[in-house]
């Protein structure tokens, strides 16, 4: 499955129809329906800022509660009820996104996220159409935070981030769109993901000229305008710990970074240090494989 890799084109459908314009989403608000957020108060202030704006609720957020993410990081414990807040859940952007479509469309807001309404039909249409896949051929899964997922080849969501990436589209109001979204992401890229994340990291090493989008069980998916490129990396077993080292390597072997002091925000992403509970330095993780032509 996709997983939160797709948030960027399942926010398409609603900039296109018109929603976006009807309820005056700035491009700060559309940010965060393409992230994965940290959960941080922030996040959370604009998440309901988006509801207030299309009249819902935090109530109708369907996306579940967990710990928020930057809390791993902090090694802070949830004491004021964080970890059951749907607002800090790292969807919720997206889902005050959906929510927002619906009320526009008509669709019962206690439905968005049924596979066959208005909103999650059109949705996963564009997805299929904006990867240039069959729409048949997505096999339908859900989400962990209980949206309707999609199984896409990796090479299709290569090929969607790099158009994304450079504003393409099968339409001027397609493109238009794109250059939108892209827009939006690299203006506010800490409300696509947050401190002492990967694609932040990223949007910082490449200001104005990436757009990219982790999904769980360690999927990546990122598009450059110079070089004109777009590209897709998926750990099999789903663990994430080798993801981004992965990811900085097919950086450096496609020569689009020498090594990483002239992106040093990457550079702790390059070779992780592992520890232990203790925070004894107990090995390093690192690559070895070369691509190679298919």
């Amino acid at each position: 499955m996709t997983r939160s890799l797709i948030k960027p084109f399942q926010l398409m459908p609603f900039l296109l129809s018109g929603g976006a314009d009807h309820f005056g989403f700035t491009p700060r608000q559309l940010s965060i329906m393409c992230g994965s957020h940290n959960g941080t108060d922030e996040h959370r202030d604009v998440v309901i800022s988006n509801l207030s704006l299309a009249g819902n609720r935090p109530e109708f957020l369907q996306c579940g509660c967990h710990k928020p993410i930057f809390m791993d990081y902090t090694k802070e414990n949830p004491l004021h009820g964080e970890d059951k807040d749907a607002l800090r859940h790292n969807c919720s952007g997206k889902h005050s996104g959906f929510l927002a479509h619906a009320k526009f469309l008509g669709d019962d807001v206690a439905e968005y996220l049924n596979p066959n309404s208005k909103t999650q039909t059109m949705i996963r249409e564009q997805l299929a159409s904006y990867c240039e896949v069959d729409e048949g051929s997505m096999p339908r899964g859900t989400d962990g935070c209980s949206a309707p997922n999609y199984a896409v080849p990796i090479k299709n969501l290569a090929l969607g981030f790099k158009k994304l990436a450079n504003g393409e589209g099968s339409s001027d109001k397609e493109r238009a769109v794109a250059t939108r979204i892209r827009s939006a992401m690299q203006e506010y890229p800490h409300l696509v993901s947050g401190e002492r994340r990967f694609d932040l990291d990223l949007m910082r090493a490449f200001p104005g000229n990436v757009v990219c989008k982790v999904g769980a069980e360690s999927i990546e998916g990122f598009g450059l305008a110079n070089p004109s490129i777009g590209i897709c990396v998926k750990i099999n077993d789903g663990a994430s710990r080798a993801l981004w080292p992965i990811c900085v390597a097919v950086l450096k072997q496609l020569g689009i970074i020498a090594n990483t002091t002239e992106t040093p925000s990457l550079k702790r992403h390059e070779r992780p240090e592992v520890r232990n509970y203790r925070e004894t330095l107990t090995g390093h993780i690192e690559t070895t494989f070369t691509l190679r032509r298919a």
